[in-house]
Parts: C-alpha cells; sequence; structure tokens
C-alpha cells in the first residue's frame, strides 16, 4: 500500500531525517490528513492536463496527489530554501520531465500577472501558509485576472471573516475588500489535530470564484481609491461612519455627499462601518 507524503509517519520521518523544524513565523503547519488532500484535490476538478498554481509547497503533500490525479503541470511557491530542497529531491524526476516547476521565493514577492501569463496557469490549489493567507487572498485575483477558480485551506477564523455578513462581529474592512474581487464558498473543515505543529484553530477548505468588477469601475485604479474608502470607513470601528471619515484626509472633503447619499441606501448618518453591505460601499463609491 502506497504511504503518501501526508501520512503522519511519513512527514515526520521526512522532516526528522533532515533536521527540520517548522517555523511558526513562516506558517509552517503541514497537514497530515491524506484523505482529506484527495478530497481538496477531487473539490478542485482538476482537468487532465492542466497547470495548476500550488503556493506554500513544503515537502509535497498536496502536490504529490495534484500529480496523481492528472494535473499535467503543477508551478510549486516555496519561500524555505531548506524544505525546497528536500522538496526538489523528493519530486526530481517530475521535476527534470517538467511536470513540476519549483519556486524559491516569498510568494507575496511574485508577479502573478506575469507568473500565470508565462505559464498558463488556469487553476491554484494551495494549503496556504497562514501568514501570508489573507493579504494573498487580495493580491492574486487583481494580479492574475486569467485564474478564475481557487480552492485554498485556510484558518477557520478568517474564513469567517471572508464569509461574514454586514453586522456579524467578524465584518471587517477586510470582509468588504475580498467580496468585491471573489465569491467564497465553505466546501468542508479540517481539524487543527491534523496539521503538524498543531495549531490554535481549525481550517477550512474554501472554494473561490473571481468576479467581474462592477460596472463602471476601471481595473486597479478603482479597486485601489474603493479599498481606500473602505479602510477609512473601518480605521475607527467603535465610532460612527462619518466621524471615521472624517478623520481621514482622503474623504473628509467629501462627508457633505455621503450624507446625501446614505438615505439612498436605507442609512442615516448615526450608521456605523460593519452596518454596511458590500453593495452599499460600491454605491457610495461610484456616486462620490
Amino acid at each position: 500500500m502506497q504511504q503518501y507524503i501526508s501520512s503522519p509517519k511519513r512527514t515526520s520521518g521526512i522532516l526528522s531525517d533532515h533536521g527540520i523544524r517548522l517555523r511558526k513565523r513562516l506558517g509552517q503547519n503541514y497537514m497530515i490528513d491524506t484523505n482529506s488532500i484527495k478530497k481538496m484535490v477531487s473539490l478542485a476538478g482538476i482537468i487532465p492536463g492542466e497547470t495548476i498554481l500550488e503556493i506554500g509547497s513544503g515537502i509535497g503533500s498536496l502536490t504529490e496527489i495534484l500529480i496523481e490525479k492528472g494535473a499535467g503541470r503543477v508551478i510549486c511557491i516555496e519561500i524555505d530554501s531548506k524544505i525546497a530542497d528536500i522538496f526538489k529531491d523528493i519530486f526530481s524526476d517530475d521535476i527534470k520531465k517538467g511536470t513540476i516547476k519549483s519556486i524559491i521565493k516569498d510568494a507575496m514577492d511574485i508577479d502573478y500577472e506575469k507568473l500565470v501569463t508565462d505559464n498558463c496557469i488556469e487553476k491554484m490549489v494551495s494549503n496556504l501558509p497562514y501568514k501570508i493567507a489573507a493579504p494573498l487572498m487580495l493580491k492574486i485575483p487583481r494580479e492574475a485576472p486569467a485564474v478564475k477558480n481557487f480552492l485554498v485551506t485556510i484558518q477557520k477564523d478568517m474564513a469567517d471573516r471572508l464569509m461574514a455578513k454586514a453586522g456579524d462581529k467578524n465584518y471587517s474592512s477586510y470582509t468588504v475588500k475580498s467580496n468585491l474581487l471573489a465569491d467564497y464558498k465553505q466546501e468542508f473543515k479540517i481539524s487543527r489535530n491534523c496539521f503538524i505543529p498543531k495549531p490554535f484553530v481549525d481550517s477550512v477548505v474554501i472554494g473561490i470564484s473571481r468576479k467581474v468588477l462592477p460596472e463602471g469601475f476601471n481595473g486597479n485604479n478603482d479597486i485601489e481609491k474603493f479599498f481606500s474608502l473602505v479602510n477609512n470607513s473601518f480605521l475607527h470601528r467603535r465610532k460612527k461612519l462619518l466621524n471615521s471619515l472624517a478623520l481621514s484626509k482622503d474623504h473628509r472633503i467629501e462627508l457633505d455627499k455621503i450624507i446625501g447619499l446614505l438615505p439612498e441606501i436605507g442609512k442615516n448618518a448615526e450608521v456605523r462601518a460593519q452596518e454596511l453591505s458590500l453593495e452599499d460601499y460600491i454605491f457610495l463609491f461610484k456616486n462620490l
């Protein structure tokens, strides 16, 4: 019977043999549940021969099953050079054949538009490093519009933020910004006991579908301006929306206009940032 890299015994053995201690600073929590990884890859709907982007490839627990299930090529990004060397040793034959490409770099420093174009990447499937999962989910959809679908493992608290509704305790500026770019669907949960080292919270596999920007949005230029409005609105969470914006050098001159627009979305001057939906923020932005 095949012993997958993601089996607890093999993962521990590989790390032990190479004297590797996983670093929390890099968000290194390796999944040791082969069934969850297989379920994840099945949900990803790999089309035979397609090219997959994997961020945080580690020692290859997910990579191994992506190749097994028909991925034509997997572009793997890993920041830890020692881990990447182990990965290259394990997958030396696949790297020689060109079915796996290993990139040793901080995922936040990559130009995804170029990477996706150069490698004809069609889909992203990743157990995301927890330390960079949140900013990556704002960066990649903006830089790589050709990638329409993502399936990723993230910590449950981040998933709660992504899928919160206006007024919820987890609703934040991050919720609004990320939902401008994509739709999110929780697929299944993974216990914290399925990782080494064990994190403090459980994880969730989510499907992500990239959205078309609202009518009238002019690419990344308007995204930046929209993000500025949202960030300044949430700057002082306990304050009313107008009080937060009054403290913002970017939007305080627009206060009178915002006051006039609020009744059109059923709100008044007492409203707080967390009570406005994504659609409300889009309406305000487009009419300022």
